[in-house]
């Protein structure tokens, strides 16, 4: 069953697009001014007590009934995310932020391998983060 609750629930269909659109924009604005806020789980926790957003409605608004309206908004919020992961290291666990880039942000591992006169060389297993189409 999707997140939207049990059959005959509306409790969220109060939500319009245009509510749903200044949500999210003021999500994106709390995130902006909060450097601390690192993952998306404490950015809808910070908008559960802000903006009176329950977090199950927040991820329902962008995942199911707007996805599409909501693309941009969320690709600019997760670009922040992504951005202070990678520049966590002082926060959190360099383990910990690969394992974040790698299952919220979509980055994969890749082998290392050295290339000397001509003859590929493995030379151990290196492992390097790829960013998404890079």
């Amino acid at each position: 069953m999707k997140s939207g609750g049990q059959p005959g629930n509306n409790n969220r269909e109060i939500y319009t697009l245009e509510v749903a659109l200044d949500l999210f924009e003021k999500a994106k604005d709390i995130l902006v001014a909060d450097t601390s806020i690192i993952t998306e789980t404490l950015l809808t926790v910070k908008c559960k007590y802000a903006l009176l957003l329950p977090i199950s409605s927040y991820f329902y608004l962008r995942d199911e009934k707007f996805p599409l309206d909501l693309e941009d908004i969320k690709r600019e919020i997760d670009a922040i995310l992504e951005d202070r992961v990678m520049k966590s290291k002082d926060i959190m666990a360099a383990g910990i932020a690969a394992m974040t880039l790698k299952n919220k942000h979509k980055w994969k591992d890749q082998s290392g391998l050295d290339v000397s006169g001509g003859l590929e060389v493995i030379s151990g297993i290196t492992i390097t983060l790829i960013k998404p189409g890079g």
